[in-house]
């Protein structure tokens, strides 16, 4: 069977998935068509048994009216005026006819005048009533047949079958007694066979039925339905089960017949081959060979039956035609003895030569011919010598290739009589399909290079090979640069058209033994094997060949009427006799990637072991954080901001972290690692969440209920979608004033879209909530967009309020931020203020707000509110 099925095949993206339906859609096409052939088998075995029940029927009907009919010309001629010698002449003429059991001479009153075989006293005897009306009523002189009863005689089923006669003036009629019995033989076999043979008057009175069956629950409905000439799938005239059912008069307009195959025996042999089919492609070329072997061994058997010969090789001619595959069956001698259709049209050139007894050598010198055209004669001879010893060992199964490209599979077998049967099915597109299935599943489908999968298991070997050589070898991991401003500014089909080209130089920088490979995105792998046996000689080549690809990548690409600059990012690492595994040396190469990369690009690095310790310290430290927000261990801190008389008018939240074990981790140690990852995000929830809590807090102690409270954001956490929702679902679960709430933005958060920033701003400033630019300064200050941003206050960096007084270009631009902040109606307050001077400098500056270790460190709640308490007091 063709399985696409097969493919049923196998992956693993998309495209195996196409595949899959691919070889489906055959798979059904071919169990239709050997459904198609079942039925047609069927249809076959039915019109036979049809036919030899209808010559059986109406020659036995034949028989008997013939008989009945010359009853009276006989008991005429032989005793013309005697009617006492009737008994002997009845026994003398039934006894050639081996269907009647009795015949009986009955007068008009229904007495028996004579009966055959009868020495003595005439027995007591008597039709059925209703025959008897029947047969005395009718004026035709035509054979009556009366329904199944049983006999006084013998206690048997018996049909009667009835003729009116005149003798002597008088009428009389012959009766001839039939055991059902003797009927029923005209369907021998066929309840072995599960054949239904219903035999019936026309007026639906069962006669007889083979097998002998219950009348069913519809058979009264069925009696009077017209008999079906042919027809499918309709309920038996017996069992009412799903038959193929053919009916047909008999030559007595009264009679009918019917013979009826069900469709589960008509199609089990059909649904096991389906089966089979689903199950695997090797199965059904087995099922192929027993076919072939059984259909041998009925040609055989049926030639030795001369009378059969002509329809036993008709039915052995549809079964090989309906094969899918091309058969040949070869005696002893290696001649032809029989082949199918499909055969010539496996090979069309064999068409003109092929015929019974033709030596098979004749049919391999014209293949060797189409074959092998370019061959010489004795090359040829080679190759028909080879496939004759082939056939005398029984190679069994091999492959054909054949000049227009299809592949051909011969199965051959030796049959037990010495003879040899050859069957041809074209795998083409199964090959095909495993080829590409192999494709997909080792190369990527975009560049044609090794995927991950191949690349890992070249890489495997290439290892076993240096520990066994110890010559080692170099992998190089390869990430394009900006390759993602590519997509995003060209589009997917530029950046494919990259990708392509970027692999085709890298197969022609490397050697023929080297393996590139494409691991997805961007990222390639370049394996380089059998460098030196020294680990400094296989550095040195290493770094030659990836210098070599970068030079090439940095040749400008030609994307479609563009050119296009590129560069990429190399981490190298070396492998010998000491490797771990295949998956540690990509790991090692990507880690050297990304240094590369962390160096600007266009650049290679060797694999560092110090970055794979910072690597698992980092992942490390992602695991804790990530069990600190389970566990509730961060805390916040807060440093006061002042006014410059020193009145606290709030202050900032900032995040620590109180670990079991380190202790008091500062957020220089574990926000970097935050922001890499999601982390960040439920961070920045929770810090919300607990100083909104805090202003809620505050809101009932009258010393505390105007401070606000400044919070961070960090740039993953302003970009989402529902940042608003955030912030106002957490001032309403908590209870926190809106207007006490600050929300700080960096200047870079802001200008990365600024119609999105505005539009967020202006939403939660509707509902109360101020924003801070924080670190201001540092970016890339406008006042294009300062002018448009919702904004409240601006805070100078502490970069430009440590060397106050210290550096002129300091001063100066602490004194344009000042004045910026006035002109624009902005509050203005100064981070890191850490002396006396530096605060004085900002007072005379105009400053409005301190902050900074000068007026107070971070620290908990409970510092912060001492704070407030001495400042009551003095107050006071």
């Amino acid at each position: 069977m063709r399985l696409n099925p097969a493919r049923v095949p196998v992956l693993f993206g998309l495209l195996a998935a196409l595949l899959v339906v691919v070889l489906a859609g055959s798979a059904v096409g071919l169990v239709w068509s050997m459904r198609t052939t079942a039925m047609r088998n069927a249809e076959g075995l039915v019109e036979n048994m049809a036919m030899g029940v209808e010559a059986t029927l109406n020659r036995h009907l034949l028989s008997l009216d013939l008989l009945l009919s010359g009853v009276q010309d006989q008991l005429q001629v032989t005793h013309a005026n005697d009617r006492s010698d009737d008994g002997r002449l009845l026994t003398m003429i039934s006894r050639d006819n081996l269907l009647v059991g009795r015949l009986l001479l009955l007068d008009a009153k229904g007495g028996v005048h004579a009966v055959s075989g009868s020495s003595g006293a005439l027995q007591e005897f008597s039709l059925p009533p209703a025959f008897w009306a029947e047969i005395t009523q009718s004026k035709a002189a035509r054979m009556h047949i009366s329904g199944p009863v049983q006999s006084f005689a013998s206690a048997q089923q018996v049909l009667f079958f009835a003729r009116r006669l005149s003798l002597d003036g008088m009428p009389y009629w012959a009766v001839a007694e039939v055991p059902l019995a003797k009927f029923t033989e005209v369907a021998q076999g066929s309840e072995r066979s599960g054949f239904e043979v219903l035999l019936e008057k026309t007026n639906g009175q069962r006669l007889f039925a083979v097998p002998d069956l219950p009348v069913s629950a519809g058979q009264d409905l069925m009696a009077h339905t017209p008999l079906p000439e042919r027809a499918w799938n309709v309920p038996a005239r017996m069992s009412g089960a799903p038959a193929l059912v053919l009916g047909r008069s008999l030559l007595y307009p009264e009679l009918r017949f019917s013979v009826s195959l069900p469709m589960a025996l008509a199609l089990a042999r059909w649904q096991a081959e389906r089966n089979a089919v689903l199950l695997a492609v090797a199965l059904f070329a087995t099922v192929l060979l027993l076919a072939a072997v059984v259909a041998g061994r009925v040609f055989r058997q049926l030639s030795a039956a001369r009378q059969n010969t002509a329809a036993s090789k008709a039915m052995l001619d549809e079964a090989l035609e309906s094969m899918v595959g091309g058969f040949v069956l070869l005696d002893s001698q290696r001649r032809v003895v029989h082949w199918n259709r499909r055969f010539v049209v496996i090979y069309p050139w064999l068409a003109p030569y092929v015929a019974p007894q033709l030596p098979f050598r004749v049919l391999l010198e014209q293949s060797a011919r189409n074959l092998l055209p370019a061959a010489s004669q004795a090359e040829r001879e080679q190759w028909i010598q080879e496939r004759q010893a082939q056939q005398r060992e029984g190679m069994g199964s091999a492959e054909q290739l054949l000049p227009d490209g299809r592949c051909i599979q011969l199965q051959e077998r030796h049959t037990p009589d010495g003879g040899l049967v050859i069957t041809y099915h074209d795998v083409t597109d199964l090959r095909r399909a495993k080829e590409e299935i192999e494709n997909l599943a080792f190369y990527d489908a975009l560049t044609g290079l090794a995927n991950r999968r191949l690349l890992l298991d070249r890489l495997g070997r290439a290892i076993v090979q240096a520990q066994r050589t110890g010559k080692g070898g170099a992998l190089l991991f390869l990430d394009l640069d900006h390759f993602k401003a590519l997509n995003d500014s060209k589009g997917h089909e530029m950046g494919d058209e990259l990708l392509q080209q970027v692999a085709r130089r890298l197969l022609a920088h490397v050697r023929e033994m080297d393996t590139v490979a494409r691991l997805g995105g961007d990222e390639f792998v370049v394996m380089l094997r059998d460098l030196s046996a020294s680990r400094e000689g296989a550095a040195a080549v290493a770094q030659r060949i990836a210098e070599k690809l970068l030079q090439a990548l940095e040749e400008p690409f030609q994307l479609g009427g563009h050119l296009y600059q590129g560069a990429a990012s190399i981490g190298a690492t070396l492998f010998c006799a000491d490797v771990d595994s295949a998956t540690d040396l990509l790991r090692r190469a990507d880690i050297a990637m990304y240094q590369a990369k962390a160096r600007r690009g266009n650049a290679l690095c060797f694999f560092d072991p110090q970055m794979q310790a910072a690597i698992n310290e980092r992942a490390q430290l992602e695991s804790d954080l990530r069990q600190a927000l389970a566990s509730d261990q961060l805390v916040l801190h807060y440093q006061p901001q002042c006014t410059a008389s020193g009145d606290v008018l709030g202050a900032e939240c900032l995040v620590r972290w109180q670990h079991p074990e380190r202790g008091l981790v500062p957020p220089g140690q574990f926000i970097p690692v935050a922001e890499g990852s999601d982390l960040i995000l439920g961070i920045g929830q929770w810090v919300l969440r607990a100083a909104c809590r805090q202003l809620a807090a505050w809101a009932h102690q009258a010393d505390c209920a105007r401070l606000r409270l400044s919070v961070n954001v960090s740039a993953r956490q302003f970009r989402q979608d529902d940042f608003v929702c955030q912030v106002d679902r957490v001032l309403q679960t908590t209870g926190a004033s809106a207007h006490l709430l600050t929300l700080e933005l960096t200047e870079s958060m802001v200008l990365d879209n600024v119609q999105d920033a505005i539009e967020k701003m202006d939403q939660l400033r509707a509902k109360g909530v101020q924003f801070a630019l924080d670190d201001f300064g540092t970016g890339y200050s406008s006042l294009s967009y300062l002018t448009r941003l919702p904004l409240h206050t601006l805070k100078i960096d502490q970069s430009f309020v440590r060397h106050l007084g210290e550096r002129p270009a300091d001063n100066a631009i602490v004194q344009t931020i000042i004045g910026m902040g006035r002109n624009l109606d902005l509050a203005v307050i100064a981070e890191g203020v850490e002396t006396q001077a530096q605060k004085d400098l900002l007072a005379g500056y105009g400053c409005d707000l301190y902050q900074g270790y000068l007026l107070g460190r971070p620290a908990p709640i409970e510092v912060l509110q001492a704070l407030l308490a001495r400042e009551v007091a003095s107050a006071a």
